[in-house]
């Protein structure tokens, strides 16, 4: 189990860390952008079908964001468990066995319930009658299959907590070409599969999830990956992961909930502004996939420095993956800022969305920075076991830095560049904080 263990010596060079760091983070990085990849190949292939279809999907991966949020609980309690579990030398079999186990109990009920209740909130949030029409098509397949999508993560919590972030970016690109390549198939119906339209695109999403599982069942059955599962389930590590991954599941939904309600106040300026917001996420999304996939490995980094008791060690990790992470998220942040257009132009051709995703691009350019070191210290945090304070912070700053100003300022100029201001102000205050948060928190055990 040794091999496994990312423990970090305060006398290494800044650059051996960074390549610790890198190579825990890369392959993370590189599955997030294959979901990058999927999520915007879907909106790239349902355009062909209007701009409904388009704010459909767009508007729906975002609401599912809010779904997949509680996917949290287990994801990050067996995540931060498993780690610190390899870092102390125990093992790690009890977290993850909880962890799939409670994956599948979460996603249960939203089998039955989770498409009317993305449904109602999209109304909620002032979305048309005919996207939500349109994405309730969608979200049929997608919410048929979401046992198998919520245990799939809580396998891939496990590999990342081990230390093996390379065999879920292969299990990754697996579900990408079976999720694109079906997508097509199905929503415009080649080769003879049934023209399915926009729940094409959910279908693929839903055999995705069943290929992956399938490749993991095989993947232990074969090699015992991530590592071979004694059957143990300790009470006390049910209790640990629920501590753990309550704040986050409360967090991620909170948080989701309010991005959408944020997306609410870009969307009364129309389907174009809507569809222009969601393209810059998707722009975006390159640069921050990046800050995720750091962040996670940063909760593998400081959760099994954390369990060996090595703080020093921990310290400095963490400091080089922040700096490194900015380093990186800084230059896509320039790339972006210095061709907004052509980014845009991969999504649309319409001269009146390009027109508003140039202006939400350049805006949230500039904070791309300020969101690596609120990841890194974030991510950090959790892998201490100390999800409650990313819970607090990411919650009050969205609503006092970003919902609550932009609310105000609407009122005096009714332009969707209000609350895009808002979003890169709130990042870069949420930076602040959290380094200050992971500050306080460390010297307690220096």
């Amino acid at each position: 189990m040794s091999h496994n263990r990312v423990l970090i010596d305060p006398s290494e060079g800044k650059l051996k860390v960074a390549r610790k760091v890198l190579k825990l983070a890369f392959p993370i990085i590189l599955s997030n952008l294959l979901y990058t990849v999927e999520s915007a190949f879907s909106v790239i292939l349902v355009s062909g079908l209007s701009a409904s279809a388009v704010a459909a999907v767009g508007y729906s991966a975002s609401m599912l964001w809010f779904i997949y949020s509680l996917m949290a609980l287990a994801y990050t309690g067996t995540s931060v468990l498993v780690a610190q579990r390899v870092g102390a030398g125990k093992d790690p079999s009890p977290a993850l066995l909880w962890g799939i186990i409670l994956s599948f109990l979460i996603a249960l009920p939203l089998t039955f319930w989770g498409k009317d209740l993305v449904s109602y909130l999209m109304l909620t949030f002032g979305a048309s009658q005919n996207v939500v029409n349109l994405a309730r098509e969608y979200l049929e397949p997608v919410f048929l299959f979401i046992t198998i999508g919520f245990i799939t993560n809580a396998i891939y919590a496990g590999y990342n907590g081990y230390g093996d972030t390379k065999t879920p970016f292969k299990v990754a690109l697996l579900m990408n070409v079976v999720n694109i390549g079906s997508a097509y198939l199905l929503i415009y119906g080649k080769f003879g599969f049934p023209r399915l339209e926009v729940a094409g695109a959910g279908w693929g999403i839903a055999l995705s999830e069943v290929v992956g599982l399938a490749f993991y069942v095989y993947l232990y059955a074969k090699h015992r990956k991530p590592f071979p599962i004694k059957l143990s389930l300790r009470g006390d590590i049910l209790l640990q992961m629920l501590r753990i991954g309550t704040p986050t599941a409360i967090e991620r939904a909170f948080t989701s909930l309010s991005f959408n309600i944020f997306v609410g106040l870009v969307a009364q300026f129309g389907d174009k502004v809507l569809a222009a917001h969601q393209i810059g996420l998707r722009v975006e999304s390159v640069s921050f996939m990046i800050g995720f996939g750091m962040m996670i490995a940063s909760t593998t980094l400081a959760g099994q420095n954390y369990g060996a008791k090595n703080f020093k060690g921990l310290d400095y990790g963490v400091r080089v993956s922040a700096h490194t992470t900015a380093l990186i998220m800084g230059l896509i942040g320039l790339l972006i800022a210095l061709f907004p257009q052509y980014f845009s132009l991969i999504f649309t051709r319409d001269k009146e969305v390009i027109s508003y995703a140039v202006y939400y691009l350049v805006i949230v350019a500039l904070s791309q920075p300020q969101m690596a070191y609120a990841s890194i210290f974030s991510g950090s945090l959790k892998g201490m076991g100390k999800t409650h304070i990313p819970l607090v912070v990411n919650l009050s700053s969205f609503w006092l830095f970003r919902i609550i100003p932009s609310m105000i300022f609407l009122k005096l100029l009714p332009s969707p560049i209000v609350p895009w201001v808002f979003m890169s102000i709130e990042t870069t205050l949420r930076a602040l904080i959290f380094y200050w948060a992971y500050k306080r928190e460390i010297r307690k055990n220096l």
